[in-house]
């Protein structure tokens, strides 16, 4: 029997664009004092995990009342998550895990796919539903919102014993807290409700008010310490990159650049040239990195002008990954930003 071989990746399948851009050269140089934060960025050394103490004392608490968990980005609530869904699904009950997102819904109904068996987890979306009747529910904070008035319009209870609401700080959104408001108010008391945020900042009034409108205590575990510290920088539109802050201040040449901004006259140049920040970012290893636009138009335009990276070594790897993925997904070549992903890895 004849053994099949992979074809080999050749350069050719994906041509990359060689047209360059119009805009000058920067000249891409960054603030001495940066160098020690450059020097801490890469992969930590791998060690075992162990718990943190605020972790430990939010599980402790969801085994037996309400919790709001306040801890910065990265800091590990999703575990605290996982691990209360765990306690309760091995008990053979039932959790809601919502959010109000859809990609965080999707993301987390995969993640949690891993860790409980896809069989055991279902999604619940304004455009997905899969699995609905699965044991482990994830979802968007409406989609639980509308069951929580269906039950009660047939006057039964809701089929669950954990209620997870992520992005917690929502409660106060314009438009949305009503959504977040409501799910507090009507979930039956015997439903412990796990609530998670990075960033509200009057956690013991909340928590006294879901005391009073549920009838039990809900304790608030806080985590100020950040595992992954923030380094805020500025890039000059020289091509310097420099320290935003100094001491809590402006740092000094950021302030002089915004002073001789204003004696200018008002700005119609054309607009940031991605690609350049890019290469900026690329010299000093800070790749990936993520680009926060106000709409899609913006996000269209920017990686028109990310231009070509240069050629390199990882390109082979990367175009090899890129034909395979095609290979699988052929749709994906007729995809518009396909060619920007192709010629500027972007």
């Amino acid at each position: 029997m004849q053994r099949h071989h992979p074809k080999r990746f050749t350069k050719n399948k994906f041509k990359r664009s060689h047209k360059s851009h119009d805009h000058p050269q920067l000249h891409i140089d960054a603030e001495p004092v940066l160098k020690r934060i450059f020097a801490k960025i890469g992969k930590p050394v791998s060690t075992p995990f162990t718990p943190d103490a605020f972790q430990l004392q939010a599980l402790k608490a969801i085994g037996k009342t309400d919790c709001l968990v306040i801890a910065p980005t990265g800091s590990g609530k999703t575990w605290i998550a996982e691990q209360a869904i765990r306690s309760v699904f091995e008990k053979g009950g039932r959790c809601w895990y919502a959010s109000p997102l859809k990609a965080l819904t999707n993301a987390k109904w995969v993640e949690f796919g891993l860790h409980f068996d896809s069989r055991n987890v279902g999604i619940l979306t304004g455009d997905t539903k899969e699995n609905a009747d699965a044991p482990i529910i994830v979802g968007t904070t409406e989609i639980l919102r509308n069951q929580l008035y269906d039950v009660m319009h047939r006057g039964e209870d809701l089929r669950c014993d954990l209620v997870i609401l992520d992005e917690a700080h929502f409660l106060g959104d314009n438009d949305r807290g009503v959504v977040w408001e409501e799910v507090m108010i009507y979930l039956p008391v015997r439903i412990h409700l796990l609530l998670l945020s990075a960033t509200i900042g009057n956690g013991d009034e909340i928590a006294g008010w879901l005391s009073t409108i549920r009838g039990k205590e809900c304790v608030v575990v806080r985590e100020e310490k950040r595992p992954v510290p923030l380094y805020p920088l500025f890039l000059h539109p020289t091509g310097r990159l420099m320290p935003y802050l100094e001491k809590k201040r402006l740092f000094s040449k950021i302030s002089e650049f915004l002073r001789e901004k204003q004696k200018m006259q008002p700005y119609r140049g054309s607009p940031p040239h991605f690609g350049d920040s890019i290469r900026i970012l690329e010299k000093y290893q800070l790749l990936p990195a993520i680009f926060f636009l106000k709409s899609r138009s913006e996000c269209d335009a920017a990686l028109k002008s990310c231009g070509r990276l240069p050629d390199k070594d990882a390109d082979d790897t990367f175009h090899y990954t890129l034909e395979e993925l095609v290979s699988r997904f052929p749709y994906l070549e007729n995809h518009k930003q396909f060619s920007h992903l192709n010629t500027a890895r972007v």
